[in-house]
């Protein structure tokens, strides 16, 4: 046996007795309490007085961040949706509709003041992410202006119902995980309102 081996071999047979003594004797290990006095410099801190991130409480902010920039971006697609209504749809009650949409910024304008609070307000220009809807409204779009009049009524409902259901998922998941008080009223704000316009949308294709 080398020596190496023989002094890993009696470290082992040394803890697992100290381990047996004090089992049998019913002790604990003598542990310090901690000092008043300030360490000296170049001390580390004990264990206890280290602080473990908090995994939970950062994945909370970021529901909080994401939330806030999705509804920016999904606000912006919700735009050009409601533009293109007012200059092709031939219905009366897809245009009162989406008159009715354009009072939704002022739940932006709120969620604008919050982001800027935190020096948020520029953090998603000129960046693309997953959640940005643009390109698929871009499509939408296309498809909407080139659509048979006849068409062009089904096809809108059709879009702004996927687009409300997008912006439910996002407010329950704000409700759920958001850390952020004043956010996740604002998120309750939009999801009323959202579920109520939903029901509304869902009866006009019935009757279109």
């Amino acid at each position: 046996m080398s020596g190496g081996e023989a002094t890993v071999r009696t470290s082992t047979i040394i803890g697992v007795l100290g381990a047996a003594v004090l089992a049998l004797t019913g002790c604990s290990p003598n542990y310090e309490e901690a000092s008043e006095q300030s360490p000296a410099p170049g001390t580390p801190p004990p264990p206890s007085a280290i602080v473990p991130a908090n995994g939970a409480e950062k994945a909370e902010a970021d529901t909080d961040l994401e939330f806030a920039r999705q509804m920016k971006a999904y606000h912006r697609a919700e735009e050009q949706l409601v533009e293109v209504a007012l200059n092709n749809s031939a219905q009366q009650r897809v245009t009162e509709f989406a008159e009715q949409l354009e009072e939704h910024g002022q739940y932006l304008d709120r969620i604008d003041e919050w982001l800027a609070e935190r020096q948020e307000g520029e953090a998603d220009s000129g960046e693309q992410h997953t959640w940005m809807p643009e390109a698929d409204v871009a499509g939408e779009i296309t498809e909407l202006e080139e659509a048979p009049r006849g068409e062009f009524a089904t096809l809108w409902v059709k879009a702004m119902i996927d687009h409300h259901d997008a912006v439910l998922e996002m407010t329950d998941t704000e409700i759920e995980r958001g850390s952020d008080q004043q956010l996740r009223s604002i998120a309750r704000q939009i999801r009323d309102s959202r579920q109520q316009e939903l029901d509304e949308l869902k009866q006009l294709r019935e009757q279109l």
